[in-house]
């Protein structure tokens, strides 16, 4: 088809040579040429439209930024109340636990898992500092939970044989 028409221009291109447009195609085209354009209109609408939309990004940021700052500050304010009780309920119980070192020997077994998790505990301290968040404060707090079942366990171990050794005393 191509070919067709490219033959076909190359045999009558005497006859198109021949021909030029009128005085008023002329006029008409150098009218439309002179008419005022309204392009810079175009580009002053994207221009505004660039830069409103560069400052509503940035001034979003900002405002995301300082959600952040207030939300680590609300992390670390709630979180020192929670570590204040979980601590003081930690302390209790040793406490009770050193009771029991006058009645019965004690086995520190459990000392190595509560030094294990107090080590975890000061690696997620580090993450809190630099990235709050609600899974590093879950994890600190996991962290407080298991080290209070620990102690309570060994609470439990300790009532059971001070029970034990108790009717012996009595049945002698």
């Amino acid at each position: 088809m191509k070919d067709n028409l490219k033959d076909f221009v190359d045999k009558n291109r005497p006859l198109f040579d021949d021909m030029e447009p009128s005085d008023s195609v002329w006029t008409e085209i150098e009218k439309r040429a002179s008419k005022k354009t309204y392009h810079w209109l175009w580009k002053v609408a994207a221009i505004s439209f660039f830069c409103t939309t560069l400052f509503l990004f940035f001034a979003n940021q900002v405002d995301r930024g300082e959600e952040l700052i207030s939300q680590k500050e609300k992390i670390s304010s709630d979180f020192v109340d929670i570590e204040s009780f979980y601590f003081q309920m930690i302390s209790e119980k040793k406490t009770l636990i050193q009771s029991y070192a006058d009645e019965t020997e004690l086995d520190y077994g459990y000392e190595q898992d509560l030094q294990n998790l107090d080590a975890m505990y000061e690696v997620l301290k580090d993450e809190l500092k630099t990235n709050p968040s609600k899974k590093v404060v879950d994890a600190l707090l996991l962290n407080l939970v298991v080290r209070i079942d620990i102690l309570n366990k060994e609470l439990a171990q300790l009532d059971d044989n001070t029970a034990k050794h108790k009717p012996e005393a009595a049945a002698i």
